[in-house]
């Protein structure tokens, strides 16, 4: 069991079931419905951010034990990105905010459509999909629900992904990796480099700006709940 776990011979990625999807929806609707309810919570964000670290850690040692090539182990992906900028960057800096972003978004569609890498069920790639995911998902709600107000606009979204996933097109170019899934676009599929890269920024600046306008409004919502508790324990 322990060696299936940590093994480093690749063989087919999983094939979930419908349950195993629901599952994953359901896990994704828990940590959505509990960080709303418990956002407040020291021991929440604790909770997530402890999690984040065993995830990394486990999958770089496993990277470097099996001496992966940096064409696959770099953190380049979106959502590895998030999840050192949540662990590692002050809460005050505007790139927090835009990783936050995208560990909300990212996530949400990681665990909707999962894409594991080839090895055998329950590898340590798949715990750290899952895992990392739940993880960044958690800590992003939290830190975005904590901020007294959101600073990102739209222009800083477009700015920030344009030359973000044009570093990451270049370091594919370079070491021949998938990083930002230029390469092999999910469910779009493959239009060549430079084309994928256009279709995954776009992607990406629409998604963000569609999270940062919900979680706005869910503010301005919670803002008139309470407006009117408040009027109706003085009136």
């Amino acid at each position: 069991m322990i060696e299936e776990f940590f093994t480093a011979v690749q063989t087919e990625p999983p094939q979930l079931t419908l349950v195993d999807h629901a599952c994953l929806a359901l896990l994704l609707v828990g940590v959505i419905y509990g960080v709303m309810k418990a956002y407040q919570k020291q021991s929440c964000l604790f909770a997530f951010k402890g999690l984040q670290v065993i995830q990394l850690l486990t999958l770089y040692g496993w990277y470097i034990w099996t001496r992966t090539p940096i064409s696959e182990s770099l953190p380049l992906y979106h959502c590895r990105m998030a999840m050192f900028a949540l662990l590692l960057m002050p809460d005050e800096w505007l790139y927090k905010e835009y990783f936050a972003g995208i560990g909300v978004f990212g996530s949400i569609v990681a665990l909707l459509y999962p894409v594991f890498d080839p090895f055998p069920w329950f590898h340590v790639t798949i715990f750290s999909f899952i895992c990392g995911h739940v993880a960044l998902l958690g800590s992003s709600l939290i830190y975005l629900q904590r901020r007294k107000a959101l600073h990102l606009t739209k222009r800083h979204i477009v700015e920030i992904t344009v030359i973000l996933n044009l570093g990451i097109l270049l370091v594919d170019i370079l070491t021949g990796g998938d990083y930002g899934f230029l390469r092999q676009p999910p469910l779009v599929g493959n239009h060549g480099l430079f084309l994928n890269y256009l279709i995954m920024t776009l992607v990406f600046i629409v998604a963000l700006c569609s999270v940062f306008k919900g979680l706005k409004f869910w503010r301005t919502l919670e803002e008139q709940r309470w407006s009117e508790r408040v009027d109706e324990e003085l009136g």
